[in-house]
């Protein structure tokens, strides 16, 4: 485990050892949170004290995005180097040699550990063990980033496709039609209790909960106990990108680390959230070296 800006991310954790642990977790009956933690989410903390101590008081917080494992690596140079004159410069450099051996794929620890591509590997090993799982949230968005006004159920859509890859996987419900307040809390736990009871279980295994953060972190920390579900994360725009799948960056632009690029170009609204990542979040890393926190 590491800590960025006052932020546990568990970058020793890939995706193979995720599932080990959810396995785990699995067992003991309990209730337990995924946080998949990005720039943005440590940039965000910094002014929500809420949200920071949700982060790290989850039971995995993965490194999902580049960036966290670039600052981790940066974060790492920088502690194992003595302290001297012109500290800023030998620091400034050391960033520099952190993003130049990104682009060599050398010398850099830790993997990225994208939300979407744990939502998928959830679901194989939901539908392997006979777990089962429920879709809260999503709402289709146009390039500006507002609400569609539609009729359509993103969550259930994102089911429908998902029984198209996972035929047996067991899905207790989905639903969009609830928000993310307080005060619509209780409608949202009668639904999903009533989907409960019509599938005759008495707990959720996998909780996903899109209503992006921090909302959905502060969700699932209110509610997750009271359904029960054994696991529950926040997904973001996953629902998206399974209802529709061209909204996933091709394969071109992950290879190269530049995902963020692609989401940014098909969802322009994307730009103050991605200004967040960088250069914002850098910089807060690098001045926060500087005063040795």
């Amino acid at each position: 485990m590491t800590n960025i800006l006052k932020i546990k991310i568990d970058v020793e954790k890939n995706r193979d050892s995720v599932m080990i642990e959810i396995g785990k977790m699995l067992m003991d009956n309990k209730s337990h949170i995924i946080c998949t933690t990005n720039p943005e989410f440590i940039v965000y903390a910094q002014s929500d004290r809420e949200f920071m101590n949700i982060i790290n008081n989850c039971d995995i917080s993965v490194p999902d995005g580049y960036g966290v494992i670039l600052a981790h690596n940066y974060i790492k140079r920088v502690d194992s180097m003595r302290t001297g004159s012109i500290r800023s410069i030998r620091y400034f450099l050391t960033g520099v040699g952190v993003i130049i051996d990104s682009f060599l794929s050398k010398k850099i620890e830790g993997e990225c550990v994208r939300g979407v591509d744990l939502f998928y590997d959830i679901c194989e090993y939901a539908e392997k063990n006979n777990k089962n799982i429920f879709l809260l949230g999503g709402w289709p968005k146009d390039i500006f980033g507002r609400k569609v006004n539609t009729d359509m159920d993103l969550a259930s859509e994102a089911v429908l496709r998902l029984k198209l890859k996972y035929k047996n996987l067991n899905m207790i419900g989905a639903t969009s039609k609830f928000s993310y307040k307080e005060s619509d809390d209780q409608k949202t736990l009668d639904y999903i209790k009533s989907c409960m009871k019509n599938n005759n279980v008495n707990h959720i295994d996998f909780l996903f909960v899109a209503h992006g953060h921090p909302k959905q972190e502060k969700w699932i920390n209110r509610n997750a106990q009271k359904i029960p579900a054994r696991i529950s994360m926040g997904v973001g725009g996953t629902f998206d990108y399974i209802a529709y799948p061209k909204k996933r960056a091709p394969n071109i632009f992950i290879k190269y680390k530049l995902e963020w690029l692609y989401r940014l170009i098909i969802q322009p609204w994307r730009f103050k959230r991605i200004i967040n990542a960088f250069p914002i979040f850098p910089i807060k890393v690098y001045i926060s070296s500087l005063k040795g926190k």
